[in-house]
């Protein structure tokens, strides 16, 4: 048996059940699918059975054509789901069996195409915010004595962040639906309140790191715990509503993030070698009373190191 779903703007409006072959698709009267779309010729398609046991849908020489997918052809074969266009008309032509009815899973729950009010967008974007908010709030330099504007900065912060939350879920959302996700901008927001916490999340793992690590360990967790959070958010971005299985598309994706990333920071890295700047491996933070100041020395002491750094590369110069 076939289903052929009529769409429009990519939303099912007609569905119709065909039980065998031929099925001939146009505007004229005596097709069994009738389309009024005036794109639409009076016999535009036809589909047939293939011979190997799946289905094929055949131009039937209509002045706009048979498209499947970007591709104009002659004829396509296919098995399970096909979406085509004829002229402007778009169609998805699908096989279906008489089984029995199988139980819905969790993701194909999480699949529906479910409006959200703006309350449930505005709640996304809160979510997202106190992540951030807090990210900032962890960060040493925010309790620092000479920080008089803690307040102002985090209003001037929450305002920013707000604005690039959106920017950034509108240019993701035309990303996906460039390529064929149906997915809303209440997928995007919902993605972006949950993997927002990676930041924070990151920090306090190299906060922590910092007293019960050494320094050498500290230090490359602190590198490279915020490039697989990015990596880890990216790839979960790009997942977002992809029909089938998703664990090797999301580990491809992964790995080709974290490719670029490594790329980027060895550019950098490059670059700041060639024009001379120091390599500097340093960290600051509060002491937190139940792990004691942890690997630390005063301030003295480190302007006394960094002085006599200077001297000796001044010596070398000579």
């Amino acid at each position: 048996m076939l289903v052929v779903r009529v769409l429009r703007d990519g939303v099912v409006v007609r569905e119709e059940l065909f039980r065998s072959t031929p099925v001939t698709i146009g505007r004229s009267p005596s097709c069994h699918l009738v389309l009024t779309d005036s794109s639409v010729s009076r016999e535009h398609a036809r589909i047939d059975r293939d011979p190997g046991g799946g289905f094929v849908v055949v131009d039937g020489s209509g002045t706009n054509g048979l498209y499947a997918g970007p591709r104009r052809v002659a004829s396509e074969r296919f098995s399970g789901r096909l979406r085509a266009r004829l002229g402007l008309a778009e169609i998805e032509i699908e096989e279906v069996s008489a089984d029995a009815t199988q139980p819905i899973s969790l993701e194909d729950l999480h699949r529906l195409d479910q409006r959200r009010t703006p309350i449930t967008w505005a709640r996304y974007i809160v979510f997202a915010l106190a992540a951030l908010v807090l990210d900032t709030v962890m960060e040493p330099e925010f309790w620092s004595p000479w920080n008089s504007q803690r307040a102002v900065g985090v209003v001037w912060q929450s305002m920013t962040a707000v604005v690039a939350v959106l920017v950034f879920a509108s240019f993701l959302l035309g990303l996906l639906k460039a390529a064929g996700r149906k997915v809303r901008m209440a997928d995007i927001l919902n993605h972006v309140a949950i993997y927002a916490w990676l930041a924070p999340l990151s920090l306090a793992l190299s906060m922590l790191a910092y007293y019960v690590l050494s320094d050498g360990l500290a230090s490359s967790l602190r590198s490279w715990l915020p490039t697989l959070a990015v990596v880890l958010f990216l790839t979960q971005a790009a997942a977002i509503r992809r029909p089938g299985p998703n664990g090797a598309f999301r580990w491809r994706a992964a790995a080709a993030f974290l490719l670029v990333l490594i790329g980027i920071d060895f550019t950098r890295a490059y670059a700041s070698r060639k024009m001379g700047q120091p390599d500097a491996d340093h960290t600051m933070q509060a002491p937190i009373p139940v792990l004691g100041p942890g690997p630390a020395i005063s301030f003295e002491d480190y302007g006394a190191s960094v002085d006599a750094a200077g001297k000796r590369s001044e010596a070398q110069v000579r």
